[in-house]
């Protein structure tokens, strides 16, 4: 058996099960046990780090204070006193009216000197090292009827008499045994922690494996349910928090009363840990089968209040359905001619007036004056739904003139309304008419001018080949002027073929039957490679090229062949187009994500066309076509660059003409 099999195997899934359970009784165990030994207070105390701000030895000395209080008032006897006090480790003094009681003599320097010591005068002067929560004499009411100044008997804050004062103190010494104790209830408490959290932290990873094996098994991927995966959700999750609920309450309340000293319940700790146990073991087993269910995607089925929820909806749906096409119905029936439904509309109205007329005002006088006002509502009524009539004929007339072809005819001084919408979108609709016939026009002018571009193309060198193949058979010419004709008739066939060949490649990258065969390139490379092909070419041509292409690579994506066919065409152009003697800029760089091939120079004629028209078929920017250009080179160019997912950009500026092409940086944007 493989790993998988041994993991997913019933042995391992009942070991962890009880692994879980059994660090989880005993965390439960060992941290109540130590919680129940070390009381209320003591878990006040586990969690000091300074001895000199002890709680345990503030309270001492803020009860002993207080019940030296007592005793000076006669609250309570001096016996009561001793016995409340015979713990105590230290010293204290306390006199009131002549009265004193103490186990040593302490002035304020004495008492300040110890560890722990607090002075307590009636004028609430309270001098302290401890936290203190309450002290002697702050019980008695202020007496407002002295002066600001005191008197020779009482102080102006109460009515104890001048001299009262209280003084308890504990030595470093007199507090040792109670420090030592303190520092081994300190480690107690926390190696308790340690064994705690490290229980939980085993049971939080036998639990998590759980969750990923619960419902599986070794021979197949298929989710395995038990019975109890059958009870719905909302039963799986009461009975969970109230088995878990209920455990956990009645611990929690065990423990609260071992805290305040209920020493006589200890003996139901036990069993109320096994309880706890008991029912963290079923709902572990409930929690598990909730997550079988959701794994099995079966949890919509079981869950009854989703259930509820979405009939409840699918219910609201059909019902709004119905209704919906009730409705459309009855608008069908009622309303298929727009004067109908406005004559219905006016009657259905009318009637409901005349009614509420008649029931408002009723009697002889009543009824005539219903009718009457009854009789002006309706011609008033008849006047707006005339004019509403007229408004919808008048669309209807706009909507015939346009299908006749008026596509300048608008609609003006309509009421305001939904008719004057209407009339809004209908004078659009002619305006959006014009410019989609402008465009037509506009596409049939250049196709004509493409006919005729392509007839001047092809006509010229096919002319002249005949022209001297004609020569060739009927002059006698000398060896050096047949190979001239025959020299020539060969340039202006390879140009019918670059011609044609050219046709070809843009006619079938526009129908989309090209294929592009894309693959991670460096624009960088492609540059320099491009360069390095045309460098006779533009060295023969007078032009002096200016390169900024950087070192580093600049990934993109795209077809190697149709993008280099795209530099070979724009370098091509330059050294048809550009002024001899200027230079020619090629730059590559990265632009927001994009690599920008950029390339520039100056034309040696003048640049009277539109930067959009240059790249259309047989369109050249030399108007007397004077040179070997075919007028495809920047169509192509264009075409194959947006089959390859860049971007094409033509821009002139007085005699700068200049060329952008951009792809996404290959890892930045996807391809």
């Amino acid at each position: 058996m493989n790993i998988k099999g041994i993991l997913r195997s019933t042995a391992a899934k009942i070991i962890a099960f009880a692994g879980i359970v059994g660090c989880f009784a005993a965390a439960v165990l060992i941290g109540e046990n130590a919680i129940a030994g070390c009381g209320r207070d003591g878990m006040i105390y586990q969690f000091e780090t300074d001895f000199s701000q002890s709680s345990y030895m503030a309270g001492q000395v803020n009860n002993t204070a207080v019940t030296l209080e007592a005793a000076l008032e006669g609250d309570i006897s001096r016996q009561e006193f001793e016995q409340q006090t015979r713990d105590f480790p230290g010293s204290y003094y306390g006199v009131m009216n002549g009265k004193v009681i103490s186990n040593a003599e302490l002035n304020d320097s004495a008492t300040q000197n110890a560890a722990f010591y607090l002075i307590a005068r009636p004028d609430d002067a309270t001098q302290s090292n401890i936290s203190w929560y309450y002290t002697p004499f702050d019980d008695e009411p202020i007496d407002d009827s002295f002066d600001n100044e005191p008197t020779d008997e009482y102080n102006v804050r109460s009515n104890y008499p001048l001299g009262t004062v209280i003084r308890v103190c504990v030595t470093s010494e007199q507090a040792a045994q109670y420090q030592e104790i303190w520092s081994a209830q300190k480690n107690t408490f926390a190696h308790t922690i340690y064994i705690v959290l490290t229980l939980t932290a085993a049971a939080l990873l036998l639990f998590v494996y759980l969750l990923f094996v619960t419902g599986r098994k070794p021979e197949d991927e298929d989710m395995h349910l038990v019975t109890i995966d059958r009870l719905p959700a909302e039963v799986n999750v009461l009975c969970f928090w109230a088995v878990l609920g209920t455990a956990g309450g009645l611990n929690l309340a065990l423990m609260g009363e071992l805290l305040n000293g209920t020493n006589d319940m200890s003996i139901l700790l036990v069993p109320s840990i096994l309880f706890f146990v008991a029912a963290f073991a079923f709902a572990l087993e409930l929690t598990l089968s909730l997550v079988r269910v959701i794994k099995n995607r079966s949890f919509v089925k079981q869950c009854w209040s989703i259930r509820f929820i979405l009939w409840c909806w699918r219910t609201f749906i059909k019902v709004c359905k119905c209704i919906r096409q009730s409705f459309g119905k009855l608008r069908r029936m009622l309303f298929r001619d727009y004067k109908t439904r406005n004559v219905v509309l006016l009657f259905t109205a009318y009637s409901i007036v005349l009614a509420f007329l008649a029931a408002v005002f009723g009697g002889v006088g009543g009824s005539f004056f219903a009718f009457a006002f009854g009789t002006v509502w309706f011609l008033a009524a008849g006047y707006f739904l005339i004019k509403r009539i007229t408004g919808f004929e008048r669309i209807v007339d706009a909507l015939r003139r346009l299908r006749a072809g008026d596509l300048s005819f608008k609609l003006t001084d309509m009421p305001e309304g939904v008719f004057a919408e209407m009339a809004e979108d209908i004078n659009s609709l002619g305006d959006g008419m014009q410019a989609a016939l402008q465009n037509e026009v506009r596409a049939e002018r250049m196709k004509s001018e493409l006919i005729t571009n392509v007839s001047h193309d092809l006509k010229t060198p096919l002319t002249s080949i005949l022209n001297y193949s004609d020569l060739l058979g009927k002059m006698d010419l000398t060896p050096e002027e047949a190979n001239d004709y025959a020299r020539i008739i060969h340039q202006k066939g390879l140009r019918l073929k670059n011609l044609t060949s050219d046709l070809f490649d843009i006619s079938k990258v526009q129908s989309g039957a090209e294929q592009i065969i894309s693959e991670r390139l460096d624009a960088c490379t492609l540059a320099r490679q491009a360069l390095a092909e045309q460098d006779k070419a533009v060295q023969e041509s007078g032009l002096t090229v200016k390169a900024a292409i950087p070192e580093r690579e600049l990934p993109i994506w795209a077809d190697g062949r149709k993008l280099s066919r795209v530099l070979e065409n724009l370098i091509g152009n330059c050294v048809k187009y550009a002024l001899k003697g200027t230079r020619v800029f090629l730059s590559v760089a990265e632009e927001n994500g994009q690599a920008i091939i950029e390339l520039k120079n100056t034309a040696n004629y003048e640049m009277d066309f539109a930067a959009d028209e240059i790249t259309e078929r047989f369109v050249r920017g030399d108007a007397a076509r004077s040179t070997e250009g075919s007028g495809l080179g920047l169509a192509i160019a264009k075409s194959y660059t947006e089959a390859c997912g860049g971007t094409f950009e033509v821009s002139v500026d007085g005699d700068q003409f200049k060329v952008r092409i951009g792809f996404p940086v290959y890892g930045i944007t996807a391809k």
